[in-house]
């Protein structure tokens, strides 16, 4: 078995080379000015090859005792005592001859120090310029403390000592890794660490409780575990020389290097790393424990109460300042002439004052824009008072203050301030409501209308259930029927989407055909050569009529007969005009919902995501658009698929499915998200955005609140 060559001191008890000195007292001081003082102090020569040994430990472990024992034969060499205070502060450092090792005895943790973060710092830099540590500890079982330490000192050797030790101008390469570990394990009466029954090592289960502790032990070079249990004393360190002698023959990480490379290195990080550090106690006692544990979502910083505080109505508190964030809107306002008084008063912009009803507000905040009233003050401010000129409310009228937004909510609910939204959600309820009321009778009364009015070439609307072309259900899908002016059947918009004339039936303007109509007119205009379209009354869309309904003995009739192109205008006469009348009343809707878009849009809350910017549900990815605009969508990509303008197939219940979902855009007023209906069922208040009362939600931020 290989162990360490012993040095024995009996050999000269009067040499002083074998007894230890201060290489660095508790204050971090060398006590020795050059690589030449360090290298007589050892009695060791300049150009020597050697490696540096250190040991590590909590106070009273008998750090001395191990290197004593380890490397010279039990001889004190470092100085050990058995009385309550430390025999050793600082750094202590001595000679091994034999095995060319500089052993480093180093300060107790857990012990009395003037400053722990100084002693801390001092420990962290001799581990730096070690190449072996031996952490030796004697508690029953490995503590909390020695994986802490460890895994501090492997963070701070790469965030900080690897650097540094690159940036030394020495003539020998730095090491990118850090030392090797060798965690020595004494205990009395408990079992030490064994490979368990899944096979793994003691130091597979020591680096699995690091990982657990979320501790990193990337730094070191290798890690080993020497466990003994010692029932009756003394201690055998055989296992520990054995471990020791490996590490120190293995080369291929760390090399030897000369002992004045290794003062050099801990001068060098010493005058790097120094100055006075506090040594005020950081412990977490009291405020972690009992302090309110809720935080700004702006500036995460924690409540200053205790906890429960709101119990007792006391809302969150914090005494420094906040930081803006749009996303929080954590601006408020104060009303300047009642901060001048002395009062603060937290005004809100809003899109009508309190005495105006809700369609009257709505008129003025179209007219003169958002208003601010403050309950002592009255109207305060309007954003479009003058035709020109108006300047912002902050230049006139409030002061802006930032506010803490607490994750909870805390006490204070915050105003309607999108009061404009509002309004618009309760006007769009009624007229939704009354709407619903009279969509079926209107729809019937309207067919009914249609039929009368219609040519007599075209199909009844009550005999039209799906389009001809590519056979979607009109009802299923709430598609609007449209008739072609050639041959009369009934199609969707994306299979009749075409306007030219069809002279041969009265219509001498361009009016909606089939895409299978305009394609055989476009072919009779090139066969005749003009570029008039004079087309017969045939239906020529690729598409059979039903002959035994009355359209069909309708469209016979009149191509049997070859009716005059007189009789087809007084047939459409009627359509003509009912076209007309429409058309009209449609440009005027338009006008009227230009307004309203208008003013929806100013009313958008700022944290709302824009309907530009929002083409799919958030959540689900659901593409948003209206059935007309989806079913042209689909039936586009089918031909653009198959390359033809035949009738498609009836639709798979995938397509109708497809187009049968509620695909209307909303927002969560929590998040401010699009999403569509199905991904936004619920509804509960959100004061931190202004909603007192219930209303639409994510089902992410539902889940969230609960």
């Amino acid at each position: 078995m290989v162990s360490l060559d012993i040095y024995k001191v009996d050999d000269d008890p009067k040499d002083e080379r074998a007894m230890s000195f201060l290489l660095m007292d508790e204050k971090e001081n060398l006590q020795l000015e050059s690589g030449e003082d360090f290298c007589k102090k050892l009695g060791v020569a300049a150009d020597a090859k050697i490696k540096v040994v250190s040991v590590f430990g909590n106070t009273g472990d008998g750090k001395s005792h191990t290197l004593n024992h380890a490397f010279f034969n039990g001889h004190e060499i470092f100085k050990t005592s058995a009385e309550q205070s430390s025999c050793t502060m600082g750094i202590w450092a001595a000679f091994n001859p034999n095995n060319n090792v500089i052993c480093l005895d180093t300060e107790g943790l857990l012990g009395e120090t003037g400053n722990k973060y100084r002693q801390t710092r001092m420990l962290l830099k001799v581990l730096a310029i070690s190449d072996i540590i031996v952490y030796r500890t004697r508690s029953e079982r490995l503590r909390t403390d020695m994986y802490e330490f460890l895994g501090m000192a492997s963070k701070a050797f790469t965030k900080y000592f690897s650097t540094a030790l690159h940036k030394l101008a020495l003539s020998s390469s730095p090491q990118s890794l850090g030392p090797a570990v060798i965690i020595f394990h004494e205990t009395l009466n408990t079992e030490v660490l064994k490979e368990d029954d899944e096979g793994r090592k003691e130091e597979d289960i020591i680096r699995e409780r690091f990982g657990r502790s979320k501790l990193e032990l990337t730094a070191y070079s290798s890690l080993r575990y020497v466990g003994i249990k010692t029932s009756q004393p003394p201690t055998n360190f055989d296992s520990l020389r054995n471990a020791l002698i490996c590490e120190l023959r293995n080369t291929t990480v760390r090399s030897p290097r000369q002992p004045t490379l290794v003062f050099e290195a801990l001068n060098a990080l010493n005058a790097k790393f120094n100055g006075e550090l506090s040594s005020a106690s950081n412990h977490i006692f009291p405020e972690q424990y009992f302090t309110c544990m809720t935080k700004c979502k702006s500036c995460k910083i924690r409540c200053q109460l205790s906890m429960g505080h709101l119990d007792y109505k006391e809302d969150h508190k914090c005494a420094s300042t906040c930081k803006y964030q749009h996303q929080f809107e954590n601006k408020v306002y104060l009303c300047n002439k009642c901060y001048v008084n002395g009062r603060q008063v937290v005004v809100d912009i809003k899109t009508q004052t309190n005495n105006d009803s809700s369609w009257l507000g709505l008129a003025k905040y179209a007219w003169s824009g958002s208003v601010i009233e403050c309950p002592y003050c009255g109207e305060i401010y309007r954003s479009r008072q003058h035709w020109y000129g108006n300047k912002p409310p902050e230049q006139t009228s409030v002061r802006p203050e930032i506010v803490h937004i607490w994750s909870d909510g805390g006490l204070q609910t915050r105003g309607p301030t999108h009061s404009a939204q509002l309004v618009l959600d309760s006007v769009t309820y009624i007229t939704d409501t009354l709407a619903s009321f009279g969509e079926q009778p209107t729809k019937s009364i309207k067919s009914w209308m249609t039929d009368k009015i219609r040519p007599t070439y075209w199909r009844p609307d009550s005999e039209i259930i799906h389009c001809k072309s590519c056979i979607c259900n009109f009802e299923r899908l709430e598609l609007k029927k449209h008739h072609c002016r050639n041959c009369g059947e009934g199609f969707c918009n994306a299979c009749s989407k075409h306007k030219m004339p069809v002279i041969g039936r009265g219509w001498d303007y361009p009016v909606r055909v089939c895409n299978g109509c305009r394609d055989e007119l476009m072919k009779l205009q090139r066969s005749n050569g003009t570029t008039e379209i004079v087309n017969p009354r045939v239906t020529s869309c690729n598409t059979e009529p039903d002959t035994t309904s009355s359209a069909g003995s309708n469209i016979n009739n009149n191509n049997n007969n070859g009716a005059t192109t007189g009789d087809a205008e007084a047939d459409v006469i009627a359509r003509k005009l009912a076209e007309a009348v429409c058309n009209t009343f449609s440009k005027i809707g338009a006008v009227v919902e230009y307004p309203k878009d208008f003013i929806k849009e100013s009313a958008r809350p700022s944290y709302w995501v824009p309907d530009s910017e929002a083409p799919h549900c958030h959540s689900c990815k659901l593409v948003f658009g209206c059935p007309e605009e989806l079913n042209g969508k689909q039936t586009v990509q089918q031909r653009s698929v198959t390359g033809n303008t035949t009738p498609a197939s009836p639709q798979s219940p995938s397509q109708s499915s497809f187009l049968a979902i509620d695909r209307r855009r909303h927002h969560c007023r929590a998040c401010g998200n699009a999403v569509c209906a199905e991904c936004s069922k619920h509804q509960r208040p959100v004061p931190e955005r202004g909603w007192l009362n219930e209303v639409r939600v994510c089902d992410k931020c539902f889940s969230n609140s609960n």
